[in-house]
């Protein structure tokens, strides 16, 4: 995200130094040193390809960005189906590719997935070992990155892996990395050792500000209540996030917003929610997008963005018994205003969604995958009138499989091109899924056009 950054935060932070492997820095392991790129290639035939398949892998829907893009070269990252966290270079030009690993040893877990950044004009990944309550009950988590050592990712040199000193908390693991640029700073949001949102930054890749816990889930409500979080950055540098109370599967979620600029915390109308010694707030005194109902249901945040007509969105999902939809919100000038896109259907191991993400170029477009005629599938969705109504374009066609958790690549900008990752096969829990993650490529969608009624005589 591109936000200058809060001086008051900058003045709070202690600088704890992430050192590498060289030295005696007793929190840092070094797994490797090396990517061995397992694959180069491309040509006429992978350009030619509307849709290619990236490698088998997978990943969970809230670490981000999966895929992020500079110029002609998209790069996607996804844990594999024996652990290894492997990231994919791709030229959308010419059709080189590169297949790279860039952390080993982990297990297959969809939560080891990892998020990519650009800071200082080099490619940052970042990944953490999933650990909670019940796998693997004895870990001391980590979140750990390794840095490109050309400048936007080019070619294969990577730096060794780093590791970030964090609390230990309640000893419960660190997952979902979701890394923000804004100006100078890079803030790294992660779900905490208490499994509440925690965020860190650095302004130079290698020291990092004294951790801080954002905001404290239910109070007294059980260990499986934990809250789920988006963020993303607005032109002015501002920080937009969204929360959930929970898993809708085990609470009765609300959802949350609130802004972060300049040391202070905000509502979408400007109220001052308290600055960063305030910190943790409870969820109640964030702006509430859409309160629990049963008519409405349990919402979840799959996406935020700042639209390019200067105001919050959000993309999320809302069960209601044990069906899903998505909505769309948008801050309109005085209250949120929520509004239906589409059913969501079907099921993945206890999601009743497949997910759905906007487009950050364009956040009048999202990509979603929901139920066409008994298939998973794919979809494009664009509004022209701030989502009151939405017209869609399916990507894939009687898919024999389940396809998931699609994106956009963050980056392209490009507007006559259409770029989608997701991911394709089976999967019947987060630790046991046999796919693989694709890469649909083909022209820019054409939107119909607006009809301006003609006045009568």
């Amino acid at each position: 995200m591109s936000m200058p950054v809060a001086l008051a935060l900058a003045a709070l932070a202690v600088a704890i130094p992430a050192t590498t492997a060289a030295a005696a820095n007793a929190g840092v392991q070094v797994l490797s040193s090396d990517t061995r790129a397992v694959d180069d290639g491309g040509g006429a035939r992978a350009q030619a390809a509307a849709t290619r398949q990236i490698t088998p892998c997978t990943w969970s829907y809230f670490g981000d960005p999966r895929a992020v893009s500079h110029r002609d070269w998209v790069f996607t990252g996804c844990i594999s189906t024996d652990g290894r966290v492997k990231l994919d270079e791709y030229n959308l030009a010419s059709g080189q590719r590169r297949l790279l690993t860039l952390f080993r040893g982990l297990e297959v877990d969809d939560h080891n997935n990892p998020s990519l950044v650009f800071f200082r004009n080099k490619l940052y990944a970042f990944d953490s070992e999933h650990a909670g309550y019940v796998y693997p009950r004895d870990r001391n988590s980590r979140m750990q990155y390794r840095v490109s050592k050309r400048d936007w990712g080019a070619g294969r040199a990577w730096g060794g892996t780093r590791t970030i000193p964090l609390e230990s908390g309640c000893g419960l693991g660190y997952t979902y990395p979701n890394p923000v640029v804004s100006g100078k700073r890079m803030y790294l949001f992660m779900r905490g050792p208490c499994w509440y949102p925690y965020y860190t930054s650095t302004t130079d890749g290698k020291t990092w500000a004294a951790p801080k816990t954002l905001v404290l889930g239910p109070p007294a409500t059980g260990r499986n209540v934990r809250p789920y979080a988006k963020y993303d950055t607005a032109p002015d540098g501002s920080i937009l996030m969204t929360f959930s109370d929970g898993h809708p599967g085990s609470y009765k979620n609300s959802l949350y917003y609130m802004r972060f600029k300049g040391g202070r915390f905000y509502k979408a109308d400007g109220t001052v929610i308290g600055t960063t010694r305030d910190l943790p707030f409870r969820l109640s005194q964030l702006d509430i997008v859409q309160p629990y109902s049963a008519a409405k249901g349990r919402p979840w945040p799959m996406d935020i963005a700042f639209g390019s007509d200067g105001v919050p969105s959000i993309v999320y999902s809302s069960r209601v018994g044990e069906d899903d939809t998505f909505r769309y919100a948008r801050w309109d000038g005085e209250k949120w205003v929520t509004r239906l896109i589409s059913p969501a259907g079907g099921s993945l191991f206890g999601y009743r969604n497949g997910g759905i993400t906007f487009n950050h170029a364009d956040p009048r477009w999202v990509v979603l995958t929901r139920l066409i005629d008994g298939h998973h599938e794919v979809e494009v969705r664009h509004t022209a009138d701030q989502g009151l109504t939405w017209e869609a374009f399916q990507l894939t066609h009687n898919s024999s499989v389940l396809n998931f958790r699609p994106v956009f690549p963050r980056g392209i900008t490009d507007p006559n091109r259409l770029v989608v990752v997701y991911v394709s096969g089976s999967a019947s829990s987060f630790r046991s899924y046999r796919t693989v993650v694709n890469m649909q490529i083909d022209k820019a969608l054409e939107p119909a056009p607006t009809v301006t009624p003609t006045p009568s005589p």
